[in-house]
């Protein structure tokens, strides 16, 4: 048997499993950014700033009402078509927008090494792990709290998304605004967790736009969007 055959039969057996793809760096290397030099350690849990945190954490579970509730599912499984879709319309879907899905999954993998890393060196427990009173209405992630996921990666998608689409660049902030606030009023993350995976995010955004390779691949993933909206429109 050639190499050839025995590559395809294992990429069809991990995508038969469910998993992952083998990780690129084709856009952005895994040390790309220094996360040390950007974000500050969160805060002790013994301080005022944590204490107040979690006062409020508790607030906003009494306070937290069903339609905060279902922004918070909604933004759950976050991809770019969830941000795209609240700005464009409805149709900003995988089947309509495949090679764009595709082009922001690829980004979010590569881009993971550093907002995992972060999460690694400062091990920070989750609210509901911290204060088992806590009882969030989304999952309850496996991993640590700071920063926090969601809002790296939205930061990153307002990012590109301003790019491509600078028109709406208020609306691609105002997106990753609310994703961040989703993970807060979800019970998932504390305020400064997002604020720390919002200034990761965006540094990352960043780097990936001096990327050459990645450019060209907006420009097409841009043309892919722009003729759905001609046909709708």
């Amino acid at each position: 048997m050639t190499m050839r055959p025995i590559f395809v039969f294992l990429f069809a057996a991990s995508v038969a499993l469910g998993a992952p793809p083998a990780s690129t760096h084709d856009f952005i290397a895994p040390d790309a950014v220094d996360f040390h030099t950007l974000v500050p350690s969160p805060p002790d849990p013994t301080s005022i700033a944590a204490r107040g945190e979690q006062d409020l954490m508790r607030n906003l579970q009494i306070a937290r009402t069903p339609d905060q509730a279902t922004m918070a599912k909604y933004y759950e499984k976050l991809s770019v078509l969830r941000v795209l879709a609240p700005v464009l319309g409805d149709w900003c879907d995988a089947k309509n927008l495949p090679k764009t899905a595709a082009l922001f999954e690829k980004i979010r993998l590569e881009a993971r090494p550093i907002i995992e890393a972060a999460k690694s060196n400062w091990n920070r427990n989750r609210p509901y792990i911290f204060d088992s009173t806590l009882q969030p209405v989304v999952e309850r992630p496996a991993n640590t709290s700071y920063p926090s996921g969601h809002s790296y990666d939205s930061a990153m998608y307002a990012v590109l998304l301003s790019h491509m689409f600078p028109e709406h660049e208020a609306d691609w902030w105002k997106q990753a605004a609310l994703v961040r606030w989703s993970r807060v009023i979800g019970g998932a993350h504390y305020p400064s967790d997002t604020v720390a995976g919002k200034i990761l995010g965006e540094a990352v955004g960043k780097k990936l736009l001096e990327s050459p390779a990645l450019l060209k691949a907006l420009e097409e993933a841009r043309q892919e969007i722009s003729e759905q909206l001609e046909h709708i429109n």
